[in-house]
């Protein structure tokens, strides 16, 4: 599932507020670190996929299921 559309998705009317703040700020510009050998490289930018083990994932894709069928 890409971001852009994730977020275009949850701007429909309706969805607003904290929600979709929380949303935005989960999602909009996602970066990854890597820890080698205890030394923290620099982040890169994620472009698609949702964070392993992120607990709101049942949500965003029930939601964009919905709009795909």
């Amino acid at each position: 599932m890409q971001h852009p559309f994730m977020i275009k998705t949850f701007n429909k009317p309706g969805r607003e507020g904290n929600f979709l703040n929380l949303i935005k700020g989960m999602y909009e510009i996602p970066t990854a670190n890597i820890i080698l050998n205890g030394e923290r490289l620099h982040a890169f930018p994620l472009r698609t996929g949702i964070r392993q083990g992120c607990s709101l994932l049942p949500l965003p894709f029930n939601t964009i299921l919905e709009v795909l069928a």
